[in-house]
């Protein structure tokens, strides 16, 4: 499966996959701070990838490789999990991009790419997203694009270096859909290369 934009292309990953996605994380030394799982070797990032592959094959997690398209390189990864046909619910997380793309339109297409897989392919009628409480750029970056913030959740998790995080809870619902996939094309046809 892949979803192919102007400039990125993401496609389902593979085992093949991982030193790519750990070199990504070795050359951006910032990159795993919110992070939920640890990422000291290249073994976590093969756990990593053989759990989101185990995933898709039950069918409860989509993910994907970002491709530059213009390079054909691997510059991050991003999914759709948590996956409920029954309830028409997915959260769309996980993203991680090299430092070369960041505050470029690759965030904006690939966000365009899964919402748009979400509501017209998979016909969900809620898409979530969370991000910790600390990653003010994330939640700028959620807000922007059209999540709505529904408030916090309190102690979500324990990460792994013992920290409890609390996470911000956005989403975008199918009848806010029109507009959002409106606001992102709008963003995408000025080339929205300047801030993320």
């Amino acid at each position: 499966m892949e979803l192919i934009g102007q400039r990125a292309k993401l496609r389902i990953m593979n085992i093949e996959d991982v030193k790519a996605l750990y070199n990504l994380v070795q050359q951006n030394p910032n990159l795993w701070t919110y992070m939920v799982c640890k990422m000291d070797c290249l073994e976590d990032m093969e756990k990593l990838v053989r759990e989101a592959i185990k995933n898709f094959d039950k069918g409860i997690e989509l993910p994907f490789v970002a491709i530059d398209k213009v390079s054909n390189t691997i510059i991050g990864s991003t999914r759709l999990y948590d996956i409920s046909y029954d309830r028409k619910t997915v959260e769309l997380g996980s993203t991680f991009y090299d430092q070369s793309v960041r505050k470029t339109s690759v965030n904006t297409e690939c966000k365009y790419l899964l919402l748009k897989h979400a509501f017209e392919t998979l016909h969900m009628v809620r898409v979530q997203i969370k991000t910790d409480s600390q990653n003010v750029g994330a939640q700028k970056a959620i807000e922007r694009i059209g999540g709505i913030k529904e408030g916090v959740l309190r102690n979500e998790r324990m990460l792994h270096n013992g920290r409890i995080r609390d996470a911000v809870l956005y989403s975008i619902t199918n009848n806010e859909w029109n507009v959002v996939k409106v606001k992102l094309e709008d963003l995408l046809t000025k080339h929205y290369d300047k801030v993320e």
